[in-house]
């Protein structure tokens, strides 16, 4: 088990989401407490964050209208909060890390995943402060979830003992002022953290795929709502994968709609979407293996409410079924 502790800061409370950089917006987007949904309508939560850009784009530029269909994108803080919607019943989908769907499937069975829109080995960076050495690290800063496992790897692929290493949890926004000081010798996270790391004299010495190691994001929905509406969902999917491609090929056109939808700034947003590589898709047995990979690492940290079957929770074949 790794040993870990928690730095005392203000902003403790924030490490339970990756993403906790709260924004206003504009366009189509909606709260999630607005009215009940409609027969057809499908309220899908995202993050505020450039990750979810296909579903962004998608939303801005008509793309969901022009298919016939009547979505509401609701923006949620991050993390669990778009799965824990589709449990609640205040939505019908939800963009998820795959992490972060595992750890809420555990407590409620009845989520099911119907593909993969993004995956990227280079989104997550790890940071050193100024003449820490890979060999040298004594603490690294930590934030729950895919941070934690990434570290871990991370730690492993230098054939160093995770348990020998103090572990700060902590926020991703408090990382950089925590390596600036000397309190940490690095972490593993993502911009604008890392770019904020960088500036103040940290250096970036690895993505995650150059040990081994990625994240990808899912659209998820319950196993009752999918029952009585897989072609509705499938064409859904369709938009969202259409709109990856688009993506993909076009950083530039994503961005202007990111920009919109969660005001941010467009070089930024396209600097982030190009960090990721977006395709709506089946899962692959590689998928199956790496949430099982998942699944393993949280249940021993005993993150896990309850047993997982990656093979039964991954709808493998639903995306060539009911979105081809």
């Amino acid at each position: 088990m790794l040993f870990t502790r928690t730095f005392p800061t203000v902003g403790r409370a924030l490490a339970v989401v990756v993403a906790s950089v709260v924004v206003l917006t504009a366009g189509c987007s909606r709260p999630a407490t607005e009215a009940a949904a409609t027969a057809d309508l499908v309220r899908i939560s995202v993050g505020v964050d450039p990750s979810y850009a296909p579903i962004f784009l998608a939303d801005s530029e008509g793309m969901f209208e022009a298919a016939g269909l009547d979505v509401e994108v609701i923006q949620t803080e991050g993390g669990a909060a778009g799965a824990q919607n589709v449990v609640a019943g205040t939505s019908e989908l939800s963009g998820n890390a795959d992490s972060t769907a595992l750890t809420v499937m555990a407590a409620n069975p009845s989520l099911r995943a119907l593909g993969v829109f993004q995956d990227s080995d280079r989104y997550f960076q790890v940071v050193l402060r100024d003449g820490v050495a890979p060999a040298d690290i004594e603490t690294m800063g930590v934030f729950p979830g895919i941070g934690l496992y990434f570290t871990d790897l991370y730690l492993r692929s230098l054939g160093k003992d995770p348990a020998s290493v103090t572990l700060v949890t902590t926020s991703p926004p408090e990382q950089p002022a925590l390596l600036a000081r000397g309190d940490i010798d690095g972490l593993i996270s993502f911009d604008p953290w890392v770019a904020q790391a960088e500036d103040a004299g940290s250096t970036v010495v690895a993505t995650t795929g150059d040990f081994g190691a990625k994240y990808s994001q899912w659209i998820i929905a319950s196993e009752g709502w999918l029952a009585a509406n897989e072609e509705l969902a499938g064409k859904v999917f369709s938009v969202i994968a259409e709109a990856s491609a688009i993506v993909n090929t076009d950083p530039a056109r994503a961005a202007r709609a990111v920009s919109s939808e969660i005001q941010m700034d467009a070089a930024e947003a396209q600097d982030r979407v190009s960090q990721i590589d977006f395709d709506g898709r089946d899962f692959t047995e590689a998928d199956v293996q790496q949430a099982q990979n998942l699944v393993d690492f949280f249940t021993e940290q005993g993150k896990m409410a309850g047993p997982v079957d990656p093979s039964t929770v991954l709808l493998s074949g639903w995306v060539a079924q009911h979105a081809g």
